[in-house]
């Protein structure tokens, strides 16, 4: 089995300083703690990063030189599709929701035409499809909307609130579609199955800092796996106390 961390009761959280050039100091860092180690034991490490580019920078790094086994890099736009993860209901195209939201919005606006026109309802309901995956993402219900005051809100916030809450219930039960809202319930999945049954090669998130729902929650999972890490990108370890707070 490969190693590349001791044993830590607390996640494994790295970082590269501002300014580092990110792909060159990663295969460095992963070159000193596989040393010693048979060549195989490279590709056993599994590297997640946050954009095609950055896969591709890696990868030109390690085509440098020496010739040598590589590591498994993939992007977290693949989660959804990971082999490795569970196997989640086929996406809904996002094309036929987005159809369902409009005729639910023009059947509103006929019937309560202060919320909206009905010439709008294309636009509107590719907006709301918009914010419910981002929703979806960061793992909020749509139910969350009814825990709002609209009392303390501008009367257009009535208004919208009114909206959203209607469509709640047919968002609830499509479920999520590509985007944020699917790779929400990837990550969730894989972390449940690894909390039963973790893999014990080593997988890194490297160059995400966790800006979005989804990621933030897979990089959580990974963090605490036995052979688990983060690696932050552009992360000043001698920020005052004061900035840390912010």
């Amino acid at each position: 089995m490969t190693a590349l961390f001791p044993p830590a009761d607390t996640p494994r959280v790295f970082a590269l300083p501002p300014g580092a050039g990110f792909a060159r100091a990663l295969a460095a860092g992963l070159d000193a703690r596989l040393a010693g180690q048979p060549p195989e034991a490279v590709a056993r490490v599994e590297i997640w990063l946050n954009t095609r580019r950055a896969a591709r920078a890696l990868m030109a790094v390690f085509a440098e030189g020496p010739a040598r086994l590589l590591p498994r890099i993939r992007t977290l736009a693949e989660l959804a599709d990971a082999p490795l993860g569970p196997d989640l209901p086929p996406a809904a195209p996002a094309l036929r929701r987005q159809l369902e939201l409009a005729r639910l919005v023009a059947a509103l606006a006929e019937a309560e035409p202060h919320l909206a026109a009905g010439t709008a309802a294309f636009e509107l309901a590719e907006s709301l499809a918009e914010l419910l995956d981002e929703m979806q993402g960061e793992g909020l219900d749509p139910a969350a909307f009814e825990r709002i005051d609209p009392a303390e809100h501008a009367a257009h916030w009535q208004r919208s609130l009114r909206f959203l809450t209607l469509i709640a219930p047919f968002v609830t039960a499509a479920g999520p579609v590509d985007g944020q809202g699917r790779l929400r319930a990837a990550a969730d999945a894989l972390a449940q199955a690894w909390a039963a049954a973790p893999p014990q090669h080593p997988v890194i998130v490297a160059g995400s800092t966790g800006s979005r729902g989804a990621t933030r929650a897979f990089m959580a999972a990974i963090a605490r796996l036995p052979q688990g890490a983060l690696v932050l990108p552009g992360l000043d370890p001698t920020l005052p106390a004061p900035v840390w707070a912010r």
